[in-house]
């Protein structure tokens, strides 16, 4: 494919005794299982009452943040971010349920609007305004004959996002496909929409940071796209509002369906789809951009401060250490996807920021595997539609 970069091949030790439930002892987070139904208000209140203190918790760490990067109080950072961009109305046009779920979690957990809106844009705030971004990786799989695909995703996130691990088990009977009502296993902290995560439809998303890639201020951010995507009943209607949105940051998105993952990386430029040149079936991303080229201007200027030219985005060890773990000449299996995303040791896959790891497998009945905290130190549950 045009444009594709060839990975490069780094030398790896992967963890023979690592195996897709056998981990390490620990205690693991505790794991939150927030079940939403209703009217898009009804669903957010349900959020945010039954999670009111873990809300108050993370807007705490999150208010600290936000004073520490901007030198202002949380209040007047709010007033003046949200002056300053035009989120809301992309949100508006594009998944306006959204709009009143947010005010539906804000009135639930006792919160201002303005702040529990400006606390879904996590992405848009280290684009917008240079705070630091974290790490995540994903590998996306397609189906292989009988054997079904899945997305697979360490999410890797600040320290203070981290304890209360929660998935939002969401109901919503207004739309309907071929398995029925739609249903969504969201991963998420308290308080926000999402993060990640499948539906019943067999669409699932995984993402990934690109602060390289241009964003802008009246796109649709990272938590609205990822929702978007999960109230599709169908994959060819997923990517479709993938590539029809403006996008406010720049971010690769996995896209699972019935057959096959793709990636996107988008930015405000648009969308491009991202495919190993020596890969089959399957790809993998980290948080550098691979084929996009719509670079942000805070990128152009330190690349220019380095002497550097534009494309000499520094190598993400991450991505190499992927390369060199999973296999070239087939696809992967979930146990080696895993194993890899449980890499710490020779190469930081799992590291210190690693909030939870999911496989989102896309057989008949759709699951989400997921480990609260980090793959090498805990195990995995798995949540299923219908219960």
């Amino acid at each position: 494919m045009p444009g594709m970069r060839t990975p490069r091949r780094l030398p790896i030790v992967v963890l023979a005794a690592a195996t897709f439930l056998a981990v390490a002892p620990g205690q693991a987070p505790r794991l939150h299982v927030v079940e939403l139904s209703g009217t898009p208000y009804e669903r957010g209140e349900q959020h945010g009452a039954a999670l009111e203190p873990e809300i108050a918790a993370m807007l705490s760490g999150w208010r600290a943040d936000v004073r520490k990067a901007s030198g202002l109080d949380a209040d007047a950072f709010v007033e003046r971010f949200l002056a300053a961009t035009s989120f809301d109305e992309a949100a508006r046009r594009y998944t306006p349920e959204l709009l009143d779920e947010v005010r539906g979690i804000a009135a639930g957990a006792g919160q201002s609007y303005e702040t529990m809106l400006c606390y879904q844009l996590i992405d848009e705030l280290w684009a917008q305004c240079g705070l630091v971004a974290d790490k995540c990786s994903t590998v996306g799989v397609d189906r292989d004959g009988d054997t079904p695909g899945f997305v697979a995703q360490n999410l890797d996130l600040p320290r203070w996002m981290h304890g209360h691990p929660t998935v939002l088990r969401i109901r919503d009977p207004s739309r309907h496909g071929s398995h029925g009502a739609l249903e969504s296993l969201v991963v998420t902290v308290p308080g926000l929409v999402g993060a990640n995560g499948v539906n019943n439809h067999r669409v699932a998303v995984g993402v990934n940071t690109i602060l390289y890639l241009r964003p802008r201020p009246d796109g649709l951010p990272v938590a609205f796209v990822v929702r978007g995507l999960l109230a599709r009943t169908d994959h060819a209607d997923a990517l479709a509002f993938l590539r029809e949105v403006p996008h406010a940051s720049g971010q690769a998105y996995t896209v699972g369906g019935p057959d096959t993952a793709p990636c996107f990386e988008a930015s405000a430029g648009g969308v491009v789809r991202w495919q190993p040149a020596d890969r089959d079936g399957w790809r993998w991303h980290t948080n550098q951009p691979l084929v996009g080229e719509d670079w942000s201007p805070q990128w152009r200027a330190t690349a220019a401060a380095r002497g550097l030219r534009v494309d000499q985005v520094p190598a993400c060890p991450r991505y190499d250490a992927l390369d060199a773990a999973l296999p070239t000449g087939a696809r992967p299996t979930v146990e080696q996807v895993v194993r890899a995303l449980q890499e710490s040791a020779a190469a930081p896959v799992c590291n210190q920021l690693t909030f939870a790891c999911m496989v989102l497998w896309l057989g008949e009945r759709p699951e989400l595997r997921i480990c609260a905290g980090r793959p090498d130190r805990h195990a995995f549950r798995t949540l299923t539609f219908g219960e």
